[in-house]
């Protein structure tokens, strides 16, 4: 069997029973089958821990094994206009995967004018993280403007603005990777960047980067140019 974790926002401490809320019962009972005394993996933002189960007269786990700490991850932003939901989540979930330390949904001239559910993008990441075997969980921002983003930049976060007019190769991005600890990914929505949007960069620190001759879904091009640069970091 595949191994199970669950997220907590939890302080985990060794010995120390940590009551479960109905959603983790429902999901270890009736959805893994598991029972008292079998063991799970548990993870806050922190640190990982082996932990034992315990459905007799309570609904607990305790922390047995401390396994590891938080995996560290570069200090990524993946900025990403609003397109339809099913995209965005599809867009939540694979970067969530793939590692990103902050993902912000914004609104630019042509992207969707809709304001997706926060908890329910959270939810996704979540589920992300816990299949796939990180610690890590980004942190998702509210839905901002491209404007109100960019007039209250940090100067020292690098931008990668993937335009579909043409840019640099990807791959030859890794000299400018080198000389910036911050980085943000830019990604426009379905009709791509129009001329204003294209306005709000001027004086920022942008390298306009090209994802290739096809045309890329906004989801598609999110988690292409993240797994590129993520790549180039190592």
């Amino acid at each position: 069997m595949s191994k199970i974790r669950i997220y907590l926002e939890k302080e985990i401490i060794k010995g120390q029973k940590i009551l479960l809320d109905h959603n983790h019962i429902h999901y270890l009972k009736n959805v893994m089958r598991k029972k008292s005394e079998e063991k799970i993996f548990v993870f806050n933002q922190d640190s990982e821990w082996e932990c034992k189960l315990n459905f007799y007269n309570e609904k607990t786990l305790t922390p047995i094994n401390y396994v590891r700490k938080k995996n560290m991850i570069p200090d990524i932003s993946l900025y990403f206009g609003i397109v339809k939901i099913k995209n965005v989540n599809t867009l939540i979930e694979k970067t969530s995967e793939i590692g990103v330390k902050k993902i912000i949904p914004i609104l630019t001239e042509f992207s969707s004018k809709i304001y997706p559910k926060i908890n329910r993008l959270k939810k996704i990441s979540i589920e992300a993280i816990e299949q796939s075997n990180s610690i890590s969980l980004p942190e998702i921002s509210e839905v901002q403007t491209l404007k109100d983003v960019l007039e209250e930049w940090d100067e020292n976060r690098i931008i990668f603005f993937c335009d579909e007019k043409g840019g640099n190769p990807i791959f030859e991005s890794q000299l400018k990777l080198k000389k910036f600890k911050k980085i943000a990914i830019f990604v426009g929505p379905i009709g791509g960047w129009s001329s204003s949007d294209r306005e709000l960069f001027k004086n920022k620190k942008v390298f306009k980067i090209s994802l290739g001759d096809n045309i890329l879904k906004a989801d598609t091009a999110a988690i292409y140019s993240l797994s590129c640069i993520r790549a180039l970091l190592k």
